[in-house]
C-alpha cells in the first residue's frame, strides 16, 4: 500500500504515528519512505537498532534526504519505529527501507562555492546519477518477497501514483495546457511490477487549478467536505466502486483525461479534517546547529542558504511549513 501526501500537514504524519503501532498485528514488517535515502539504508539500520534513540542520527537521515526537513513529526516516525521495534519478538520487527535518490549536492555546492559557478550539463549527470524513481523500486525489492512481506509506503502523492499517470503541461495564455505523459512515477514501476498486488490511498488535500495563478481547489468540486465534515471528524473510503469516486474533477490532474473521476487517480482518499483545520507540522528549533553545521553545508539542495547562521537556517525551516 502507498499512501501520497501533500508534506507539511500535522494531521497527516500524525495519521501515520497512529499506523505505525499496528502495522506488525496486519503482517506489515516493510515501512518504506520517501524520508530517508537508500544511499543511507545503514544508517537507518543502525538507528532502528540501537539500544537508546540517537536523535542526532536521525537528524542526519532526515538531513540527507532533504537539508531542511527539520520537522518534528517526520522525526517521530523513526523514533515510533524504534519504540515499536522495542517491543515486538524478532519476527514482528518493522524495517524502515529508505527510497529516496542520492542527489550528489555535495560535489554540487563543492562547484558553486570553490569555483563561482553553477554546474555544467556534464557535472550535473554526475551529480544526478542513480537519481530515477525506478531506482526506488530496486530498494524496495532488496527487501520485500512477494507473497511473503507486506509493504506501507509513505511519500508525496505524485511519487504513489500507480495505474493513474501524471501530465505534463506548459503554461499558454494564462491555463495550464497537457504536454504528454512523460513522467514515470515509483508506483507507476510498482504497479507495473506487481499489478493489483499494490494500491494508491491518496489524502484528502488541496489541488492545483488549471488557470496558472488560480487558488487550489477541492478534490471532485469541494462536495465531499460537505457531506463527510457535519458527520464524521475523519473518515478513510474507496474511491474504486464507490459514488465518491465518480465525482468528476476539473483539477491540473485531470489534463490529458476526457472525462476524469476521482477514481482515476487513487483506490482509496483519507479525509483527516476540513482544510481549514490544517495544522503545520512542527519545526526543530535546533534541527542545524554547530554540530551539524558543516554536513548542511555540504547536503543543502543548490547552494541555498549555505553561508547562512544556525538561527537563519532554522527560522527559514520554521517559515517554510508555515502554510497554513
Amino acid at each position: 500500500m502507498l499512501l501520497g501526501e501533500m508534506h507539511y500537514i500535522r494531521q497527516q504524519v500524525e495519521f501515520y504515528h497512529r499506523l505505525i503501532p499496528l502495522l506488525p498485528e496486519h503482517g506489515i514488517t516493510l515501512f518504506a519512505t520517501e524520508f530517508g535515502r537508500r544511499e543511507d539504508q545503514a544508517l537507518i539500520d543502525e538507528l532502528l537498532g540501537k539500544k537508546e534513540f540517537d536523535v542526532a542520527l536521525a537528524k542526519r537521515i532526515m538531513l540527507h534526504q532533504e537539508a531542511f526537513w527539520g520537522y518534528r513529526e517526520y522525526l517521530d516516525i523513526y523514533r515510533l519505529i524504534w519504540e515499536q521495534n522495542r517491543k515486538n519478538s524478532p519476527d514482528r520487527q518493522i524495517r524502515c527501507i529508505g527510497l529516496n535518490d542520492p542527489y550528489n549536492w555535495r560535489l554540487y555546492n563543492k562547484i558553486c562555492r570553490e569555483q563561482k559557478r553553477k554546474p555544467n550539463a556534464e557535472e550535473v549527470k554526475v551529480i544526478w546519477k542513480d537519481c530515477d524513481e525506478k531506482n526506488w523500486l530496486y530498494a524496495l525489492n532488496k527487501y520485500h518477497v512477494p507473497g511473503e512481506t507486506k509493504v506501507l509506503g509513505i511519500m508525496g502523492l505524485h511519487h504513489a501514483f500507480t495505474s493513474y499517470h501524471e501530465p505534463d503541461y506548459t503554461e499558454e495564455g494564462g491555463r495550464k495546457v497537457f504536454a504528454g505523459f512523460k513522467q514515470v512515477r515509483f508506483g507507476n514501476h510498482v504497479y507495473e511490477e506487481y499489478g493489483d498486488g499494490v494500491c494508491n490511498i491518496c489524502f484528502y488535500d488541496p489541488w492545483e487549478g488549471r488557470e496558472v495563478d488560480a487558488p487550489s481547489q477541492a478534490p471532485g468540486g469541494g462536495i465531499i467536505e460537505e457531506i463527510v465534515s457535519p458527520h464524521f471528524s475523519e473518515l478513510a473510503f474507496d474511491l474504486k466502486g464507490s459514488p465518491v469516486g465518480e465525482l468528476f474533477d476539473e483539477s491540473v490532474y485531470s489534463l490529458g483525461y476526457e472525462d476524469f473521476r476521482l477514481k482515476d487517480i487513487a483506490d482509496g482518499m483519507i479525509y483527516t479534517c476540513r482544510f481549514s483545520e490544517f495544522k503545520n507540522v512542527t519545526a526543530i528549533p535546533d534541527f542545524i546547529d554547530a554540530d551539524n553545521l558543516q554536513e548542511f553545508r555540504d547536503y543543502a539542495p543548490f547552494n541555498d542558504m549555505t553561508d547562512k547562521s544556525c538561527a537563519e537556517i532554522n527560522r527559514a525551516i520554521a517559515e517554510w511549513a508555515d502554510i497554513w
